[in-house]
């Protein structure tokens, strides 16, 4: 019997240790909300002419997420409106966001913590040169 509240005892902290770890990589609804963009690098072009190409934010350039499932960019003075899906903790799918492959956008992974954020689309080598992308953002 003292085994079996022991293994009760013992199994009911481990819940409650479990139960209050912290998630960094983010639920549904902890990518919402404005960003300011620090970096969006990205490779351009094809063969020698490959290369990456890195943007740095300018004050007043954001990815904000709504909860409606569109995320509006500001990049200069470049506008743009994505459709964006969160798949799992860590995994999200944006529109245009990445090597879209027969209309097909990849799913790419993201990091969060309270005030950053990192969304990496998959990176593909090519004989044609090195494709992917990158954006850095800070709340």
């Amino acid at each position: 019997m003292k085994t079996l509240i022991r293994i009760i005892i013992i199994g009911s902290f481990i819940a409650f240790l479990n139960a209050c770890k912290k998630d960094n990589n983010g639920g549904n609804n902890q990518i919402t909300g404005k960003w300011n963009i620090v970096k969006d690098s990205t490779y351009v072009g094809v063969g020698t002419s490959n290369q990456l190409v890195v943007y740095n934010g300018q004050p007043g350039d954001y990815f904000d997420f709504r909860t409606n499932g569109n995320v509006y960019t500001k990049e200069g003075a470049v506008l743009d409106t994505l459709s964006y899906t969160v798949k799992t903790p860590g995994q999200i799918i944006i529109s245009k966001f990445g090597i879209v492959s027969n209309g097909v956008p990849p799913v790419s992974s993201f990091l969060l913590t309270a005030h950053t954020a990192s969304i990496i689309a998959p990176s593909f080598l090519t004989p044609g040169g090195q494709f992917g992308r990158e954006v850095n953002l800070t709340r």
